[in-house]
């Protein structure tokens, strides 16, 4: 086999895994090995195809007829005719999701779902939908669909964290904890059997001369002495770092939220007489390295700069935007599933400034407040809640927002709370929210 099917097989084998990215990448390095890979021009249509791009998909099926007279390419460009009708009916739901109009939106893409194109998408907006009615075992079985085509999907991790949250889903075991701590209580039982091994050694000491023992214990009051010393050192060194650490969060602690979404990680340090970090930059962007190139963006991009060093971080801008918004939103999910909140945070807000117009903006605000709200930062979840209201008043979790602003304000603002009741209750009278809770707020 050439080095072209080689990675062709890694492609596939990526694909049957779920990780549809990783598989559509090796696609184009099996291609630019071999352009007239019949196989791998196939598999980058269908790909192209489940994520719902058809004019890419119908681009490598026309090149492959084209090159290899392939007759499964032209037998899957005669299929696609049928799918841009599909596009328009897609749309025509997203429409309908807007207007909160779920049955219609769930009709169109039932009709929608007739064949794999724009199967992730289709598969996300369903389990969308049913999770707005509350319905989520239904919603759940379209997670997994998606999630096994694409198991990074940040769309389905999100709603099935949604499911998490609100519904009777557990989250997963997680196993690689389980297997550390089996490791860590293997590791103790051994220190243990050996401690027991060497108090049997130290008890034949009995059978010494006495000289040999009293040179013995004057040798292990010499190692005691000097490894309390050593002990008391390392405390006095944790103490200037706890204090340095205290102060430290003491001073992130007085800073502006809106500062810390437009320097994140970047801290107070001021620009003034610094030397533009051009190589360091150039280096992050030839490495792919988005943290980085976010860093340094954060950093100057309101410094006044040269034209050259002004077009560097407008194309790092662009990098973030383009890749780095998705990359921080997946890494902050991550986070979010292993429940560490503050580092979550941190990613969310990576990403939040360079969202806009991207699709997703509303989970990234709405999973900062959650962040916020597991964290018990009430104030900065309030921050999040009202501006998931503000920027999507009909989005995917609007019903959702309202009643968790009801549950924080309904002890210290009754006020707000009952604002946020009558809200839900007028703009969604079907909600699964209306329930007591609110009915009693509203009652007060």
């Amino acid at each position: 086999m050439d080095k072209s099917g080689k990675v062709y097989v890694r492609a596939m084998n990526k694909y049957n895994d779920g990780y549809i990215d990783k598989a559509l990448d090796l696609c184009e390095k099996s291609i630019s090995l071999n352009n007239a890979n019949a196989a791998a021009l196939n598999l980058k249509g269908i790909l192209y195809y489940i994520k719902g791009d058809l004019e890419k998909s119908k681009q490598a099926w026309n090149i492959n007829y084209k090159r290899n007279n392939d007759k499964v390419s032209i037998k899957y460009l005669n299929d696609s005719v049928r799918d841009k009708e599909k596009l328009q009916l897609y749309a025509n739901a997203l429409e309908s999701i807007k207007k909160f109009d779920i049955s219609g939106a769930l009709k169109l893409l039932a009709q929608c779902s007739s064949s794999h194109f724009n199967f992730i998408n289709v598969n996300n907006y369903i389990s969308t939908c049913y999770i707005k009615q509350g319905e989520y075992d239904k919603a759940l079985e379209y997670i997994d669909e998606v999630i096994r085509v694409d198991k990074k999907n940040a769309q389905a991790i999100a709603n099935k964290n949604i499911i998490i949250e609100y519904g009777n889903l557990k989250p997963g075991i997680n196993y690689k904890k389980i297997s550390v701590v089996v490791a860590s209580i293997f590791l103790i039982v051994i220190i243990v059997l050996f401690a027991k091994k060497n108090i049997y050694r130290v008890n034949n000491f009995s059978k010494l001369s006495i000289s040999g023992v009293k040179k013995i214990q004057s040798k292990i009051a010499l190692i005691n002495n000097k490894d309390k010393q050593e002990t008391k050192d390392t405390e006095n060194v944790k103490q200037v770092e706890n204090l340095d650490e205290s102060q430290n969060q003491k001073s992130e602690a007085v800073k502006s939220d809106s500062k810390v979404e437009n320097q994140a990680a970047t801290g107070n340090e001021t620009q003034e007489n610094k030397e533009f970090p051009r190589q360091k930059l150039e280096k992050s962007i030839k490495d792919n390295d988005i943290e980085q190139i976010t860093i340094y963006v954060n950093a100057w991009k309101d410094t006044e700069l040269g034209m050259n060093d002004k077009l560097l971080i407008l194309k790092g801008e662009d990098i973030i935007k383009s890749r780095g918004v998705i990359f921080f939103y997946d890494k902050g999910m991550s986070y979010i599933k292993d429940k560490e909140f503050i580092k979550a945070q941190k990613y969310f807000l990576y990403a939040l400034p360079y969202s806009e117009g991207n699709y997703l903006q509303d989970h990234i605000i709405y999973m900062l407040a959650v962040s916020y709200k597991s964290v018990s930062d009430f104030e900065n979840s309030i921050k999040y809640y009202e501006l998931s209201l503000k920027q999507f008043p009909k989005g995917s979790y609007s019903q959702e927002v309202l009643y968790d602003l009801i549950i924080i304000t309904k002890d210290v603002d009754l006020k707000k709370s009952k604002s946020y009741a009558e809200r839900l209750v007028n703009e969604f009278p079907k909600s699964l929210y209306n329930n007591s809770i609110v009915k009693n707020v509203l009652d007060k």
